[in-house]
Order: C-alpha cells, then sequence, then structure tokens
C-alpha cells in the first residue's frame, strides 16, 4: 500500500458495515474529492478509528493506498457536527445534502469550492431553525459550482422548468412561480451563508414547495433517480 504524502481534510458521507467488526467510509476529501476508506474494527466502542468514521464528522486523515480502498494511518476528528441529530427536522435536511454531494460528485476528482461549502453549511446545521432555507442555499450554491446553476429570471409570474429554467409558458415539465418566490430563491443563491436570516422570510409551506422544485431540478438534470429522503418531503 502507499501513503499519501499530506494529510487531508475529509467529510464522511454514509458508513456500511463490513465484517463483523469492520465498516467501508464514504468520504468526501479536500484534496482527493470522493473517496472510499476500509476503517478496520470501526465498530469496536474501544477503536480509535470509531470519531473519525462517523457520519457528519469532519475530520483529518493520513491515508494508505489500498487495491481497492483506502486506509487510515492517522487521524483526527476536527468536528463531530453531532448537534446536527438533536434536531429531526436538522438530521432529515443534513443527510439529503450528503446525499446530494455522494451522487452527484465523481470518484477521486477534487472540488475544493463544494468541500468548502458542505463544511460551512453542515457546521450552520447544528443550531439552525431553517433547515429548508439552509439546504435551499446549499443546493443553489452547489449547481453554481458545478455548472448547473439555474436560470431564475425575476418576472411578476413564471414558470421553472427542471429542464429550461424561467419560462413565460406552462409545460408538463415546469412549476408556477411568484415574483417573491424568485426574489427569495435569488437573495439566497447569491447571498451568504450567515446573512440567511436577514434575508424576507416566506411561509415555511412555501419554502418546502420551492425545495420540492430544486431537488426535481437536481435529478433531473444530474440524472439522479431518487433520494433515500423522497417520501419525507412529498
Amino acid at each position: 500500500m502507499v501513503t499519501t504524502n499530506n494529510y487531508t481534510l475529509g467529510i464522511v458521507l454514509n458508513e456500511m458495515g463490513f465484517g463483523e467488526s469492520s465498516k467501508i467510509i464514504r468520504v468526501f476529501t479536500k484534496e482527493y474529492g470522493k473517496i472510499s476508506i476500509m476503517v478496520k474494527g470501526a465498530m469496536s466502542p474501544k477503536s480509535r478509528n470509531l470519531s473519525v468514521s462517523q457520519v457528519f464528522g469532519l475530520n483529518e486523515y493520513l491515508l494508505k493506498k489500498g487495491q481497492s480502498f483506502f486506509y487510515i494511518s492517522d487521524s483526527k476528528i476536527l468536528e463531530s457536527n453531532f448537534k446536527i441529530r438533536e434536531n429531526y427536522d436538522n438530521l432529515i435536511y443534513a443527510s439529503l445534502l450528503l446525499e446530494i454531494i455522494d451522487k452527484s460528485s465523481i470518484s477521486g476528482e477534487a472540488n475544493k469550492k463544494a468541500f468548502d461549502l458542505l463544511r460551512k453549511t453542515l457546521n450552520f446545521f447544528n443550531f439552525t431553525k431553517d433547515p429548508i432555507g439552509l439546504a435551499l442555499a446549499f443546493e443553489l450554491k452547489y449547481l453554481s459550482f458545478i455548472g448547473y446553476r439555474p436560470k431564475l429570471d425575476i418576472k411578476e409570474k413564471s414558470y421553472f422548468s427542471i429542464r429550461e429554467g424561467i419560462i413565460d409558458f406552462q409545460d408538463p415539465y415546469s412549476f408556477s412561480l411568484t415574483r417573491r418566490d424568485l426574489l427569495f430563491l435569488n437573495a439566497i443563491l447569491y447571498g451568504k451563508l450567515e446573512e440567511l436570516e436577514s434575508i424576507e422570510e416566506i411561509e415555511k409551506s412555501r419554502k418546502k414547495y420551492l425545495h420540492n422544485i430544486i431537488i426535481k431540478y437536481i435529478k433531473y438534470n444530474l440524472d439522479i433517480s431518487s433520494f433515500k429522503s423522497d417520501k419525507l418531503f412529498n
């Protein structure tokens, strides 16, 4: 096995049991993109790698490259993001973001802007009271980073097509949007995450409606058939 020369930051996207005591974790790293790490003995409470193999966690890894997986030579937990689990809505929406990254990113292809965005967003999920707005902000910014920024021209009344962006007519792929909807979407797309609370608020039901539209846009354009949380958002 070849040991990488430098430490890299990584966020654990998901985990899968392997054998009696080990597990395979998928990690979105800053230097190497999405990778799979075999963590031997991770299921044991005494494992030194237990804390650095938990979903949502931001960790620092020194890795060895094996034939099929990476292995941990050394590691340190930096941000557990454990408080995300204390609120059900925060947990569900934050989990969706991990799944979007997992299903849309290419293994071994780094995207440092997307990594920094995910790290920052997860940090906010520890205490946010607006998980839908935070998720929407992440999704719109992430789409921009990977070349799929939606067309959100502000008009009095229009339709958002998951194929074409804003259009003036209704078709089977479009959803009605008001000027207020578009102002809100543009504000969270171009604004900072720190400024979300200062954006003019819209009704929670409307925010859910907008989120469902963006998820449909993500599925269509990134060729994703479904998410684990689909039924929870309908």
